[in-house]
């Protein structure tokens, strides 16, 4: 089960949460039997924030320890349209939690999936870059991602195709095919 799906910068300096949506709370320690309904988005929104913030951290490290500049990727993706390669991992939340992220980023761009520990990180890590590639296609993502917050139905659109209510699908390249003429479908409508 797939808890939250992130979009975030991965400028120089601070992440921003660019989109998100949640698919069920996975946020059991912060509700208490006391807690307002305002406390606990707040804690919802700080433990997206600090997911963010580790796969920007992460990010940051694998694109200093590379040779390759997020400009050559970006320039690469402007001329022939061609994804730039993505950096890649997983991250365990703590060691009392059931769940770990799974990310990927390229460019000025991070995304996340929050999975529960008995899932299929390889499955998460190929569903996630099903949604990047069909986003960069619908939304672009990639070049213009400051354009996702006025297209957030395009991306919902792209969401309930390929991780239909939070759901992780072994997808072989029919399914993909059939759901991509969907998705156009609806894209055009």
């Amino acid at each position: 089960m797939v808890y939250t799906f992130i979009i975030n910068t991965l400028l120089p300096g601070s992440s921003k949460i660019i989109y998100y949506k949640q698919f069920v709370p996975y946020d059991t320690d912060i509700v208490d039997e006391g807690a307002t309904a305002a406390e606990v988005r707040s804690g919802r929104r700080k433990q997206r924030q600090q997911i963010a913030d580790m796969v920007h951290s992460e990010y940051q490290f694998r694109r200093a320890l590379s040779n390759r500049s997020v400009e050559e990727d970006i320039l690469r993706l402007g001329n022939d349209d061609t994804p730039p390669d993505l950096e890649t991992g997983h991250i365990l939340l703590n060691t009392d939690s059931e769940q770990f992220v799974t990310w990927l980023g390229a460019g000025y761009t991070g995304f996340a999936l929050v999975c529960d520990t008995t899932e299929n990180r390889l499955l998460a890590e190929s569903v996630l870059r099903l949604l990047i590639r069909y986003l960069q296609e619908h939304v672009r993502v990639l070049t213009q991602p400051t354009d996702v917050g006025l297209r957030t139905d395009r991306v919902g659109l792209v969401l309930s195709r390929f991780l239909p209510q939070g759901s992780l699908l072994f997808m072989n390249n029919r399914v993909v095919r059939q759901l991509e003429k969907e998705l156009d479908t609806l894209m055009k409508s």
